[in-house]
């Protein structure tokens, strides 16, 4: 169960890259996870 997280943002990941074509999520190791446009 401690990897149901990683899983959802893998998948957030996939559907991001398909739909606007970059990937926003930002890990940072030992925190969590953000979203940033690189741009």
């Amino acid at each position: 169960m401690e990897r149901t997280v990683d899983a959802h943002v893998k998948s957030l990941r996939a559907k991001l890259k398909k739909t606007i074509g970059k990937d926003l999520i930002i890990t940072h190791r030992g925190f969590g996870y953000s979203l940033e446009d690189p741009e």
